[in-house]
């Protein structure tokens, strides 16, 4: 096939089965497969298999620890350039969760150089290579093969103090929950396939799939979190139910002060849920004790698999009041919605509002 006016024309997004980390393997199928594995045995190796950490983290010396993460999925949107920018974001960002600097990275792509120009793949370069450039991270090389639909991501090494990491198993009885970005990104990026967003819903959204975590991270560590992860492929939910497990604690959350993106709970009534939020609502819909309590938009919305999210932080009530206030300050939508106490390890329990946070307002 030559490169024709309808090979040029084809969106990226055109037949692409799932898009962005709603393409991930389901947590309950992930964990089936890692079951038969042997875990390794390794005393440098400081995370663990078992809690599904958003990195592995090998200790170097006593001051330093590389961190190792590898993300990488099909097209969310149709610019070439931007879907390079949000794919390297949403691999970045998994080193900051861990509470490290991400330095060095490789691109990995996969693309059927018959259906598009090479000019496409050169924007979905450039684009990652503009989200590593902003983070001060170089990118060294890399791997590519022909594939049926494109997929790009990079594998980031980043660099942690050992005694700094910060893991999702590390919560504390008494902790609050806080997120930096808002939620709803699975939905809002079907509304933008169909053109049915407003021209600010669109701007919040691509503003939000395209910001580094990296400057979050660095206004967070100052209020000592004791617990981190990022909000990806698995939901609030499944994040939440994670961290939480990972602590041995129970989890709430507050339905009102979740920050959904403006026209999401709109979208998801109209039955713009993708197949992804189905997957992680068969793994973790069973660790949600009151979910029936919860309209069906806002429950889909609960498990939307996010791509690009933003960080969610374990910290205690104090500090967490004054990093939501800094975190504002700086522009970031942020939100304390839930915390963590003791009871049944996983378990989630909804509640309607925060009357903590109104407290404080």
């Amino acid at each position: 096939m030559s490169n024709s006016n309808s090979e040029s024309s084809r969106k990226l997004t055109a037949n692409v089965k799932a898009a962005g980390c709603a393409a991930k393997i389901s947590s309950l199928e992930l964990k089936q497969v890692l079951s038969s594995i042997k875990r390794p045995q390794c005393p440098e190796l400081l995370t663990s298999l078992d809690n599904f950490e958003d990195a592995a983290v090998y200790k170097i010396t006593e001051d330093i620890a590389i961190v190792e993460t590898v993300d990488f999925f099909p097209p969310v949107v149709d610019d070439p350039f931007l879907f390079g920018r949000i794919a390297a974001v949403n691999a970045l960002s998994d080193v900051y969760a861990m509470g490290g600097n991400p330095v060095i990275a490789l691109n990995i792509l996969c693309f059927p150089t018959c259906d598009y120009p090479l000019e496409v793949v050169e924007e979905i370069l450039k684009g990652g290579q503009a989200a590593c450039s902003e983070a001060n991270v170089t990118i060294a090389g890399g791997h590519s093969i022909q594939g049926p639909e494109p997929v790009y991501g990079l594998a980031v090494t980043g660099v942690v103090d050992p005694r700094s990491i910060l893991t999702n198993g590390g919560a504390k009885d008494g902790d609050l929950l806080l997120v930096t970005k808002p939620l709803g990104t699975g939905v809002m990026l079907l509304g933008l396939k169909g053109e049915l967003l407003k021209d600010a819903e669109q701007k919040q959204l691509l503003q939000s799939l395209t910001g580094l975590n990296k400057g979050a991270l660095e206004i967070a560590k100052k209020y000592e979190p004791s617990a981190a992860t990022d909000i990806t492929g698995f939901g609030m939910i499944g994040h939440t139910c994670e961290m939480a497990l990972a602590s041995g604690l129970s989890a709430y959350l507050y339905i009102d002060d979740l920050p959904f993106f403006a026209g999401a709970r709109s979208l998801a009534a109209q039955g713009f849920v993708p197949a992804g939020a189905y997957g992680n609502r068969n793994t973790f819909g069973s660790s949600v004790i009151n979910l029936e309590n919860v309209e069906t938009a806002i429950q889909d919305l609960l498990f939307d698999p996010q791509t690009s999210g933003g960080l969610m932080f374990a910290l205690k009530e104090e500090p967490a009041m004054r990093l939501l206030a800094e975190l504002l300050e700086n522009g970031y939508d942020a939100a304390i919605v839930g915390g963590l106490q003791s009871g049944t390890p996983g378990s989630i329990f909804l509640n309607q509002k925060s009357s903590l946070i109104e407290a404080k307002k």
